[in-house]
């Protein structure tokens, strides 16, 4: 699920010799290790509908040296049928509810970028290369809701 997702929502954001190249049983294995053994104060959840796993995410301690949060977001990734559901909504507030936090996000990830901003993300000015690709990566972040 999460290599479909990949593909799915990084065609043309990046390399697709390097989306074809994602392995879904290392992914899957990363995932089962991250579910039965999960490292402290990393939490990863799964999301279903009928027809199975839709969506993820995972967040935690922040791992930069010049984080603007204390907790991070590190991924949310939903498969298309999921989009406009509500899924992506509610793995953001179990992840991190209602707390400060930064997220790292493909620059050109022009729905996902969107989707920040409408729960209080915004481009903080932090720039990196994703590490796998090079495609250039924004933080955002915000501060506590309420």
């Amino acid at each position: 699920m999460h290599v479909r997702v990949w593909q799915e929502a990084y065609a043309g954001l990046m390399a697709a010799d390097y989306l074809d190249s994602l392995d879904p049983a290392a992914f899957g294995e990363r995932w089962r290790e991250h579910l039965l053994h999960p490292i402290g104060g990393v939490g990863h959840w799964l999301a279903r509908d009928e027809h199975g796993i839709v969506g993820i995410t995972s967040s935690g301690p922040a791992r930069d040296e010049d984080a603007p949060a204390p907790f991070e977001l590190y991924a949310i990734n939903v498969l298309e049928r999921g989009h406009g559901t509500g899924v992506a909504r509610a793995l953001l507030a179990h992840a991190i509810g209602d707390a400060a936090a930064y997220l790292w996000v493909l620059e050109d990830n022009d729905r996902a970028r969107a989707f920040y901003r409408r729960h209080g993300f915004a481009d903080d000015g932090g720039r990196k290369p994703e590490p796998d690709t090079g495609a250039g990566e924004v933080r955002m972040s915000r501060g506590p809701i309420g």
